[in-house]
This record gives C-alpha cells, structure tokens and sequence, in this order.
C-alpha cells in the first residue's frame, strides 16, 4: 500500500484530504453533488485529470449529480497505470457505492475487476470503451468502430489517389483497437490498391510521444500522405511535428479525435483536416442516469426486478460522434468562445 493525497483539479472546488491508494501513480479524487447525498457513484479512470476528461466529462457529472441530487466521485490514478487503476477498482467497490462506471476503454484486462464489482453486487456499467465479457450492466459510449470508419472516409476523400497512411494510437487501449480495426478494414473494402498503411504506432496518450512518432513516421516515410491518430492527445503531437518538420498546412492530410477547445484551431488552420468529436459530456451522464434508474426505477423484466436478475436499463446507449472539419469549425469555435 503506498500513501498519497487526494487533490482537486484546477478550477474544480472540491475539498482534498489523504486517503490511502493501491499502485504506483498518483491519484486523485474529486466529487460533485452533495456531501450528504443518499446515493454515491463512482467514475474511475486511468490518466483520470487528463485535459479531455476535464473539458468534458467533468461538465456531465456535475449536471447529473446536480439533476438527481446525487454524489459523484472520481477515482483512478493521473499517470497511465493499468495496475493502478485496477487497485482503484477493487478498492472503490469494496466500499460498496451505489454504483460504478469504469471507463474500459484502457486495457481488457479491466474485464476481472468489473466482474468482482459485480459479483460483489455493485451496479457497475461501463464507458468509452466496451468490455462485453465483463458483466457489466450497459455500455455508454462511442461506437469505436465508427470512429474509424470516420477518419478513414475522410482522409479517403482528401486522398483521391491514394497513398501512404500512417496510424497511431494507445495500442494496446481496446476502444482504439476496435477504432484501427474499422479504419483499416473500411480502407481495405473501399480503397482497391490505391492506399497502403505503412504505420500502427504507440503513442501512449501523450502528445510529446505523439511528437516523437510523427518524426520517425516522416523520417521513414517521406511521401507518407495521410496521418491517422485516435487517442485525444495524438492530434497535438502530429500537428507539432509536422511543424518541426517545416511541413505546410496540408502538405499532409491529418484526422484526429479532439482534444481541448484550442486544439479545434487546427482545423480552421488546415493542419488537421477532421476532428472526431465523441460527445463526451453525454458518457457520465447516462452511465450515472441508468445507474440510478437500476437502483430506483422499479421497472422489472419479465416480472423480475433488478435484484432478482431482471435488467431495467438499456444494454447499450451510442453517444454518437461528430466530425469537425473547415466546414464547420467557426461554428464550433463560436459556440466554445474560442478566440
């Protein structure tokens, strides 16, 4: 066991106190809603402060929490720590919350402590990345197929004859395998011999390490045409090294998924051709929403309530996605107030 405090986010005015944590990363918990509230659940994450989470899935948390008069905690290490957010898992389900939402995007191996959450009767459901083995109550999320499928569609379009297409990601994050997966076969079923896929490369969620693969994708391939990235902090690092590498906007045809409200810049700026919005505020939402409808809406599946094996929730809710291109970009830098 190692001891370390809790903090709250920049901006986010929660109360810190220590608390003692399994893993090797710091962590950090922050909670909305009131301190006295008769219902508690739990989102747990890797990398749990990273800026996208913040953007977005805070903002839906806080509007549940709000709406139902519920508390809701945030958990998981801030370091990319799979070991560590797993330790997180068994810890917050062996309190015994009203429920858990796990984001199982990061690694299969998260399908066992989901499994012992259920098994220990937390209502657990799962976001941003499925783990269908596991037991889980719903999925609440993207299609990570379609995300694939979008960015692939795209640079296509940009790339009418064809050519090199690298690809990075967190490659070993099941919710971005799912996404290669559909990108890969959409352009193998659509592309005829005109494109090759030179590159699945690692970025590890980190826009530096982002950086440092661009560079090499260049260095290896210097007529590579289209860059692919599928994690929030890949389009940061294809845009800086393409800049390093003295490129011009469009000299290489970029799609990535979003990041912070700045990062839509790049759009407007020609560096980044599509940016994969996820919806993401919708993710808490509803994962806490159908968490609490399974505590408290009586509903029953034939005849059988949810603590007699009945299921009074979806399986599975789609958030959907949006692609933000030239297009349209003003409109979202409008609506974001983003100078």
């Amino acid at each position: 066991m190692k001891t370390i405090t809790k903090s709250f986010l920049a901006g986010m005015a929660v109360a810190a106190s220590a608390f003692v944590f399994a893993g090797e990363a710091a962590a950090q918990e922050s909670s909305f809603g009131p301190a006295d509230a008769k219902y508690t659940y739990y989102w747990i994450s890797n990398k749990a402060n990273l800026p996208l989470f913040v953007q977005y899935d805070y903002v839906g948390m806080k509007r549940i929490a709000d709406e139902l008069g519920v508390k809701v905690v945030v958990a998981g290490p801030t370091d990319f720590d799979v070991p560590g957010f797993i330790a997180a898992v068994d810890q917050v389900c062996a309190q015994k919350p009203s429920g858990v939402s796990v984001v199982g995007g990061w690694d299969p191996s998260l399908t066992e402590p989901v499994k012992r959450c259920i098994e220990q009767g937390v209502p657990t459901v799962v976001d941003d990345g499925d783990l269908p083995d596991s037991g889980r109550l719903a999925y609440i999320g993207t299609n990570w197929t379609q995300v694939g499928v979008s960015q692939a569609k795209k640079l296509m379009e940009l790339l009418p004859k064809g050519g090199k297409i690298g690809m990075m990601s967190i490659i070993n994050a099941g919710n971005m395998r799912e996404a290669v997966a559909g990108f890969q076969a959409y352009v193998k079923a659509n592309g005829g011999d005109k494109f090759q896929i030179v590159a699945n490369e690692d970025d590890n969620g980190d826009a530096q390490k982002a950086a440092q693969v661009t560079a090499a994708l260049l260095a290896a391939h210097p007529d590579i045409a289209g860059i692919a990235g599928f994690d929030s902090e890949s389009g940061a690092g294809i845009v800086t090294a393409l800049r390093e590498a003295g490129k011009n906007p469009g000299d290489i045809k970029v799609t990535a998924m979003e990041q912070t409200p700045d990062f839509f810049k790049t759009a407007k700026d020609g560096w980044v051709d599509g940016i994969v919005v996820q919806n993401r505020e919708l993710f808490i939402y509803y994962a806490v929403k159908l968490l609490h409808d399974f505590n408290t809406n009586t509903l029953k599946s034939a005849g059988l309530a949810a603590a007699q094996g009945g299921r009074p929730i979806p399986d599975t809710v789609d958030t959907g996605v949006l692609l933000v291109t030239k297009d349209n970009v003003e409109k979202v830098l409008s609506a974001l107030n983003v100078k």
